[in-house]
């Protein structure tokens, strides 16, 4: 058999199981009956062995060796032979037991983590999560690194990304950020109009999240619309994207953003054809990348004026009591900043300083051997230096996120280069299309989407990040037009003059 044939079937076997998985990991954040936890995570832990093993056999690293020294593939499958050799050697380091050890953890931590939250109590989750934390240090001296353990995690959701290179984003951006919230927030006038709290239904939200994913784009003949503590897309098959979104009665805004961040996701997701998803290639260019998708739908669209033109008639119409608000009071409502404690609540200004910190933190538990137990001190003393608030409760600080549950260290600064390529990618698009924020206002997406379609979401991962965003912006992920865009638009809403010092 040709090795080509012998890599695409091998491939498609490894889709199939990385698909069963997805499943039954999606069942378990939404539908799962509690006592069915045990037997799922030994089912998790069988399939994923059995996925991790057929990607790190000797017959798949002799495919893939041959494949590399070939000019006669197509741009997709050269690109595929470099993403899954890079997988295959990172992976051929870690013992399958030592895998298959980890992911039956996953599921008990996640579970565990869904508890401690619940009671708001850190020590119910601490013995897990010092238990994933030691097979992510393992993980990260299997795969090996030049600088430091940190940046063998960082470079799996990020190619090409160190902890050198992020600090010389991160760093600058602070530097803006931070007395440009303490400004705003002391000099500015906030916007005027009621901020939007009260009773809303669950029910009327999930109807008018549906709604706006319809409007927006997203296929429900290839996707549902589901319930749970920490909103999540996954995409289980060609076909097959489904969104997940949290509700809170006392305010539709969080629900409302949720789902228009999730949609984001999602349209990246149902972007790619199945060529792409054969090819191991439907996971974007990058974490960050596909966080750009979920930002710029959530917030270059999402809170802009034109959008909340569109978006009143629509929630007047689930909660009539708000028919009083005008549309510019409700674009001020959906762009009041604050120094919240919840990362997931956080308004544009102060979103990067959350990842900032756990930023921070992951690389000392990485770097430094922090020990887990510390954590939850750490994150207050943090948050109150960082953000300006310190959390009133373990729920509301070490164990808002569920990513550390999962072993997702080196994840949170996707968040941060999302927000980063977001707001340089809305910078090039309404170059593109200066008619954008009037088709928005009038609800036709259409446009927006056909050319997130033909410039992002149609070539997965076939590029890296890096090249990705200059083809699409003409030049390198700078953190420049962000901070613009945020300076601007607050100093705007806020009535801020201009810094004279």
């Amino acid at each position: 058999m040709d090795t080509r044939t012998t890599y695409i079937d091998r491939l498609t076997e490894l889709g199939k199981l990385n698909s069963a998985v997805a499943l039954l990991t999606w069942d378990e954040e939404t539908h799962m009956p509690k006592r069915g936890l045990a037997l799922r995570a030994e089912t998790i832990g069988k399939l994923s062995r059995m996925a991790f093993e057929l990607s790190t056999s000797d017959e798949f690293g002799r495919c893939i060796e041959e494949l590399e020294g070939r000019d006669d593939l197509s741009e997709a499958e050269a690109a595929s032979v470099r993403v899954m050799g890079k997988e295959y050697r990172r992976n051929k380091a870690v013992p399958p037991d030592l895998f298959e050890a980890f992911t039956i953890a996953q599921s008990k931590s996640q579970a565990a983590w869904a508890e401690a939250k619940r009671a708001s109590d850190f020590e119910r989750f601490r013995p897990h999560l010092e238990e994933i934390v030691g097979y992510v240090r393992q993980f990260a001296e299997l795969f090996g690194y030049e600088e430091c353990p940190y940046d063998a995690l960082l470079d799996r959701y990020e190619p090409g990304m160190t902890s050198v290179r992020l600090r010389a984003i991160l760093e600058p951006l602070r530097d803006r950020l931070v007395p440009f919230v303490d400004r705003l927030l002391a000099e500015g006038t906030p916007p005027d109009g009621p901020a939007l709290h009260g009773h809303f239904p669950i029910d009327a939200q999930r109807a008018m999240a549906r709604t706006v994913l319809e409007r927006i784009g997203y296929d429900f003949d290839a996707g549902t619309l589901d319930d749970t503590m920490h909103p999540f897309t996954t995409r289980i098959a060609p076909g097959d994207v489904r969104v997940t979104n949290r509700y809170l009665e006392s305010n539709p805004l969080s629900g409302l953003f949720g789902a228009l961040h999730e949609g984001g996701h999602a349209l990246y997701d149902q972007g790619m054809k199945d060529d792409l998803y054969v090819l191991q290639l439907a996971d974007g260019a990058s974490y960050g990348f596909h966080e750009s998708q979920s930002r710029l739908i959530e917030n270059q669209i999402g809170r802009s004026r034109p959008f909340w033109t569109f978006f009143r008639p629509i929630l007047v119409g689930a909660f009539p009591a708000l028919d009083r608000i005008s549309a510019e009071a409700l674009y001020g409502a959906a762009n009041r900043v604050s120094r919240s404690p919840i990362r997931v609540e956080a308004d544009e200004v102060t979103y990067n300083l959350h990842i900032m910190l756990r930023f921070e933190l992951e690389s000392k538990l990485l770097n430094e051997n922090l020990p887990v137990g510390e954590l939850p001190g750490l994150w207050c003393d943090a948050m109150e230096c960082t953000v300006g608030v310190r959390p009133a409760s373990d729920a509301d600080g070490v164990l808002q996120d569920i990513h550390w549950s999962g072993g997702m260290i080196g994840y949170f600064p996707s968040y941060m280069l999302g927000n980063l390529y977001a707001a340089q990618i809305a910078q090039a698009l309404r170059e593109e299309i200066p008619t954008l924020d009037g088709q928005i206002a009038e609800g036709d997406f259409a446009p927006l989407l056909a050319w997130l379609r033909e410039r992002i979401h149609r070539f997965g991962a076939i590029y890296e990040p890096s090249e990705l965003i200059e083809r699409v912006t003409g030049g390198p992920l700078s953190a420049e037009p962000f901070l613009v865009y945020v300076e601007k638009k607050y100093s705007e809403i806020y009535d801020l003059w201009p810094d004279r010092s």
